[in-house]
């Protein structure tokens, strides 16, 4: 393991490595700059995206919400119209519509 003065040379020394190639190749800086930011485009562009699709999923599950809603008001309409002709309660009058002739 290394000692904190051992560790502080080897900083030290990486650093004046890392700028004298710096210093030597100075087209590496825009290079390491454009690497750098092409992920962190692309993770913004998701995250944007992933926003948009969100808010779209929100939307078409209140559109079907509300699709179901009117489809139970039609069904419950028709229920009762559907009551009203009947001559017997509702409760028998399947059963004894399907076995019996009145």
């Amino acid at each position: 393991m290394l000692t904190p003065s051992k560790f502080q040379a080897e900083i030290s020394k990486h650093h004046d490595q890392m700028y004298a190639l710096l210093k030597d190749n100075p087209w590496l800086i825009p290079a390491t700059l454009s690497m750098q930011v092409i992920p962190v485009a692309l993770g913004v562009h998701g995250f944007w995206k992933n926003r948009q699709l969100s808010k779209q999923l929100k939307i078409e599950r209140e559109r079907t919400k509300q699709l179901a809603l009117q489809q139970v008001e039609n069904v419950t309409t028709k229920v009762k119209t559907a009551t009203e002709q009947t001559h017997c309660p509702t409760f028998i009058h399947d059963h004894l519509c399907k076995h019996f002739t009145h």
